[in-house]
Formats: structure tokens, C-alpha cells, sequence
């Protein structure tokens, strides 16, 4: 019938799965299809043993300054300026840096908080062929072998397509498409090891310390001189310490005692208060003889 009907289809229907994150809202996935007459991008094929290795790593032109290593990061959504390249910028450039309230959230989940934000006019390109977007960066304190990071809102809003494999970035203009080629030296540097045969340390020479007896009546009490000292180091602070003998304690005799202010203990309770005796806990007849032996060994 179709009450049955409809419960098998309810069963055979697949379930959906959600990431829930509280940050987060939650929207339906649109899928659609474009097609938009323009300038279309491709790349060349490659073979085998064609393409590039490293990261797609690129220069830029903010501010009227010349940024090498920017890392071209389609898993980003924000764009990233780290701290030690902002900290190169022109004082006028610095002061634009207004606060922000955005946290950063990572891969795996950690949470870092960026100085500010700074709002700069970025130029991929030479003169003749060249892409400006003004891009927000997000002022970060990481250690990073890059300068920056451009991800994909801007990449977006540019159009550019980008391809590891090939170590371009393609963006159309108004006249022609823009290939922007990898900087192929920073990806080697940020990836490079080092097979050369290791460099044997030095061998330091240990310092011999030097061991003498202070007082005439008690040579078996040394006192150890740091090797580290040069002889006429050593020599004055063992003058030193025999001209003032009379502050060590060579002997018991010589100790003058504690204060009794140090070694008197006070219990803290308030005066006209009649002691309380607590009622006896009961222990397992296992317990009652370890604490018996425990008592008798004090």
C-alpha cells in the first residue's frame, strides 16, 4: 500500500552528515553551472617528468614595496601579512594598521589572534602586464618562511587561476590573460636540505678546577676554585676567602643557633575555642595493620 511505500522509501533514502562548528553557520549547498563569454584560461599539458615541485610562491608589489616570498594558498580564507615583513614597512605604511576582532582558526583547529589589519593596494605583474586588487591583510606573529600569504576571497575577486603543478597563476584583464611564473628560488630555500658531510665541533678543552684548603686546622675541608679563572683570578680569591675565615662554619661549635622565632611553630587557632575530637574512622582490618607498623617504625 502506499503507507508501506513511502516508510521503504524513507529507509532506502541516504542520510546526511554534518560538521557542526558553533563559529559557524550552516547553509545549503548550491550547485550550479556558468558559462560566461570571455578570455578562456588554460595551462599546458605536462608530461611525466614536467611541472613543478615546490609551493606557488610569487612577488608583489604593497605599498610601494617590493614583497618576495607570497604564498599562494587556495586552503586560506583570509589573506596574511606575517609580523617580522610588516615590521619592514614604512613607518606611514605601519600607522594604517587599525584593530581587529577576527580570530584565525587553523587546520587543526587552534585559534590565533592577529595584531590587526592593514588595507594595502597589492600589484602582481611588471609594468606592461600586471593585476592591482586592494586586499585586507591580517597583521599575524608566526614564525613562517614566507612574507605573506593571498588566499581565496582575492584569488576570487582577481579571477586568477592558479596551478602548482604548473607554478603559474593566470588572471584575465581587459586585454589579455596575465601568467604570473613562481619565484623558483624561495621554494627550493624553504625546502632544502642540507647533504653535505656535518661539520665536526671543536673539541673544547675542560677546564681543571682547582682544589685547595683554606684553613690551617681543617686541610680535609676544600673549597673547589673554578678552572674558568686565570691564575691571578685564582690566586686573589683564594687570598679573599682565607682573609675572611671567621665567617664560615669550620666546626658545630661554630654555628650560632637558629632564632627561636624561626624554629618555634604556632599553631593558628583562636584563643577560648575547646578542641574538638573527631570521631574514629573505621579501616579494613588490612589497613589497621600497615598503619600499626608504619607506628611503630616512627
Amino acid at each position: 500500500d502506499k503507507k508501506g511505500r513511502k516508510e521503504a522509501a524513507a529507509k532506502d533514502k541516504p542520510t546526511t552528515i554534518y560538521m557542526v562548528r558553533s563559529w559557524q553557520r550552516t547553509v545549503n549547498q548550491k550547485i550550479t553551472q556558468s558559462f560566461e563569454q570571455g578570455k578562456e584560461i588554460t595551462f599546458p599539458p605536462l608530461t611525466t617528468n614536467d611541472g613543478a615541485e615546490g609551493a606557488l610562491v610569487i612577488e608583489a608589489e604593497m605599498g610601494r614595496h617590493t614583497i618576495h616570498r607570497m604564498y599562494i594558498d587556495g586552503g586560506s580564507s583570509m589573506e596574511i601579512l606575517y609580523e617580522h615583513c610588516f615590521n619592514r614597512l614604512r613607518p606611514e605604511i605601519k600607522s594604517q594598521m587599525i584593530p581587529t576582532t577576527t580570530s584565525l582558526t587553523g587546520f587543526s583547529g587552534e585559534i590565533t589572534w592577529p595584531l590587526g589589519q592593514l588595507r594595502l593596494l597589492v600589484t602582481i605583474g611588471d609594468i606592461t602586464h600586471s593585476i592591482k586588487a586592494w586586499m585586507n591583510f591580517m597583521i599575524v606573529k608566526s614564525l613562517s618562511p614566507y612574507n605573506g600569504i593571498i588566499g581565496r576571497p582575492r584569488l576570487k575577486a582577481i579571477q586568477a587561476v592558479p596551478s602548482t603543478v604548473h607554478g603559474m597563476l593566470k588572471s584575465p584583464t581587459k586585454e589579455e590573460i596575465v601568467t604570473i611564473r613562481s619565484s623558483l628560488l624561495i621554494p627550493a630555500e624553504c625546502t632544502s636540505i642540507d647533504t653535505s658531510s656535518p661539520i665536526p665541533r671543536e673539541k673544547k678543552t675542560r677546564l681543571t678546577n682547582l682544589t685547595v684548603p683554606l684553613h690551617p686546622n681543617f686541610p680535609d675541608q676544600e673549597v673547589v676554585v673554578g678552572g674558568s679563572l686565570s691564575n691571578k683570578g685564582r690566586t686573589e680569591m683564594c687570598a679573599l676567602l682565607k682573609k675572611n675565615l671567621d665567617i664560615f662554619a669550620w666546626q658545630p661549635s661554630d654555628m650560632t643557633g637558629v632564632p627561636r622565632s624561626i624554629a618555634e611553630h604556632r599553631l593558628n587557632i583562636r584563643e577560648g575555642c575547646p578542641p574538638v575530637r573527631q570521631k574514629k574512622r573505621g579501616q579494613a582490618p588490612e589497613r589497621t595493620k600497615a598503619i600499626q607498623a608504619e607506628v611503630q617504625n616512627l
